[in-house]
């Protein structure tokens, strides 16, 4: 058997490496990826900041991804939620679950470049990057996808793992329901006057909610919500 992965972002390099490390490197994985993971203006692999759950990093652990990206990781040790207007605040500390951290912070840029190292030694796995794909052929028993650089691969799975407007979801005649949130989302990296010192924020307001999580070197990712 043999797996096609179409995009190879955080969901699409992730999976390639969970099924090279669950196969043993039985399975044979194909990823393809438009851009290479060192260029600048990699889509998925920017300057944004995503947190991951405790729980996630463990998963992560099993299937040895969290060791090659701990180093750029900030914990999150404390999630303080109020809701202005209101005096009451909820406090989420670490300790109380007996835990290390909540959860982890990581940068994109960081992580695509962990992520592809693992990739270009995980066996069974092989890249196809930078390249695109032309065109997609099915039959009963496997797709065959064309590159454009000429080559075909055949598998019995496809994964389309190329974005929220995925061209191969449209070349296989996938289609989806899109339903307006009327919300803006305003991200920014930011540096604070003082230390978070490990703390994440959530605050509710009138403009919308508002969230910092801790980043390396003193930072905050700020993700401010607004109505549209």
């Amino acid at each position: 058997m043999s797996v096609i992965i179409v995009g190879g972002g955080m969901v699409g390099a992730t999976l390639a490496l969970a099924l090279s490390q669950l196969s043993h490197g039985k399975l044979a994985v194909h990823l393809i990826e438009a851009s290479a993971p060192e260029a600048a203006a990699h889509p998925g692999f920017d300057a944004r900041a995503i947190a991951l759950a405790a729980g996630t990093c463990q998963q992560l652990a099993r299937i040895g991804v969290w060791q090659a990206i701990a180093d750029c990781a900030t914990a999150i040790n404390t999630v303080h939620v109020s809701d202005r207007g209101h005096a009451g605040f909820v406090t989420l500390d670490a300790q109380d679950y007996s835990i290390a951290a909540l959860g982890q912070v990581v940068e994109l840029h960081d992580v695509g470049q962990r992520l592809f190292a693992l990739l270009r030694k995980a066996p069974g796995v092989t890249l196809h990057c930078p390249d695109r794909v032309a065109s997609v052929a099915r039959t009963q028993e496997k797709v065959n996808v064309t590159l454009e650089n000429g080559d075909v691969i055949s598998g019995h799975v496809v994964v389309a793992a190329d974005g929220t407007h995925s061209a191969l979801a449209t070349a296989c005649g996938v289609d989806w329901q899109q339903q307006p949130y009327e919300q803006l989302a305003v991200i920014a990296n930011v540096a604070t006057a003082i230390a978070h010192d490990g703390r994440a924020f959530e605050r509710f307001t009138q403009h919308g909610p508002l969230a910092m999580l801790p980043m390396s070197e003193g930072r905050c990712s700020l993700v401010w919500v607004p109505s549209a």
